[in-house]
């Protein structure tokens, strides 16, 4: 007997999940600017980095059964349940605070309680745009999610350091909860298909009455180590994520206290990210490269190692803090065009080049090539901001990143990347 007709996501799907997902990058980014800049205010930089480390160890952990789960039960339930934990984690942060309670501690525990919930939340949202539209429509919703999640921080910041700046911190993790709070209203709303009968993804849920999580880990990273040109964007990936995590999330703020340009600066900064990879990702949108996609994503790459180095070189401008900022936010705007090019066209080619059934496996261990090396890169951020100025860690950062950027260029791996149409394979 033939199944009931499923029916399909549309436009108004698109819509509420953008506007959740976008509601919910904004607080985020909200959060790690109020974090980071109240651990500046009784840490020194090596105890920041520390404490940042302390986000990514429980988010590389849960990372990779979150992308079980994921292939398991779709991605609606994760993120709906990773926002309602945030939150709940933001509500009782504004509390604590508000009632006088500080120090490294809470800090610690909201840092490591948050990157929790993060593991959960990464490979349910790079898999849930499989999920929330037609193949006809992924390519469109791809470009909107880049410029939702590029945009995001050109949002936040400035939202970020005008909440600091006005109201403080409670204030600013209270706004954080908010937003939370609408995205889950938005998602809890948001039609996401199940898989048909006989179909991979089908066939993979059902087999998780019979296959460990482990079992499913290792099928997800077997497919990862015998695919060479999936293996080689990974790497990439991980080294790009140790060259910029570090000093565009510890080293910002850092670099904003050290050079006297406060909350204001910082804002500059990250929002200058932003800017520049919203406005690319919007002409990708219009004009997508296909053929030649991995050229032009390595032409990214080596903008984003060009951009930060630039940026730790602002010190040496002789001028006004108001010049240093405006000259800092264009190198970060420079860096976000490059991870505008990069970013989208390397994600639109996983999305393309992955099976359905593990594309939450996939996603997650590609979150994961890159957090491992968080740890690392915090701790030596804060490191060389203490002993060698915060500029030190872009001049560090970017030079690691051309590591990356010659790989791109030499291996056809990554200069062989190209975008098929709508199609996908199952």
């Amino acid at each position: 007997m033939p199944e009931p007709r499923r029916a399909l996501p549309g436009p108004r799907d698109s819509g509420l999940w953008l506007f959740g997902y976008a509601h919910s990058l904004v607080g985020e980014q909200i959060f790690y600017v109020a974090l980071t800049w109240a651990a500046v205010q009784i840490m020194s930089p090596a105890e920041v980095g520390l404490l940042l480390v302390l986000g990514s160890l429980p988010r590389a952990v849960v990372l990779l059964a979150g992308g079980v789960f994921v292939d398991r039960a779709g991605p609606k339930r994760l993120i709906i349940v990773s926002d309602v934990l945030r939150t709940a984690v933001m509500v009782a942060a504004a509390v604590l605070l508000g009632v006088g309670l500080t120090g490294t501690f809470l800090l610690g525990a909201l840092t490591v309680v948050f990157g929790f919930v993060d593991g959960l939340f990464l490979p349910a949202v790079g898999a849930a745009p499989a999920f929330v539209a037609t193949v006809e429509g992924q390519t469109r919703l791809q470009a909107l999610r880049t410029i939702v999640y590029r945009g995001a921080p050109m949002v936040g910041a400035p939202l970020a350091s005008a909440l600091l700046l006005t109201y403080g911190t409670v204030t600013a993790f209270g706004v954080t909860a908010f937003l939370f709070a609408a995205s889950v209203v938005a998602l809890s709303f948001t039609r996401m298909t199940r898989p048909a009968s006989g179909s991979a993804l089908s066939a993979a849920v059902d087999r998780t009455a019979r296959t460990s999580v482990f079992g499913e880990i290792r099928e997800g990273l077997r497919l990862i180590v015998s695919n060479r040109q999936l293996l080689v964007v990974v790497g990439v990936l991980a080294i790009l994520d140790f060259g910029f995590a570090g000093p565009t999330t510890a080293g910002v703020p850092l670099l904003a206290a050290e050079q006297g340009w406060g909350p204001g600066g910082i804002g500059w900064i990250v929002g200058g990210f932003g800017v520049g990879a919203v406005v690319t990702a919007a002409v990708l949108a219009w004009r997508r490269p296909t053929v030649r996609a991995g050229v032009v994503a390595a032409v990214g790459l080596t903008m984003m190692s060009v951009g930060l180095v630039a940026l730790g070189l602002v010190e040496q401008v002789d001028g006004t803090p108001m010049r240093e900022v405006l000259l800092a936010g264009s190198c970060a705007a420079f860096f976000g065009v490059g991870t505008g090019l990069f970013g989208t066209l390397v994600n639109a080619a996983l999305v393309a080049m992955t099976p359905v059934a593990q594309l939450g496996r996939i996603m997650a261990a590609v979150s994961l090539s890159g957090y491992l090396g968080d740890p690392v890169s915090f701790s030596l951020t804060g490191i060389a901001a203490q002993g060698l100025g915060a500029s030190s860690t872009f001049l560090f950062g970017g030079g690691f990143i051309m590591v990356a950027v010659i790989i791109s260029w030499v291996s056809p791996a990554v200069r062989s990347l190209s975008l098929p149409g709508t199609s996908r394979r199952s």
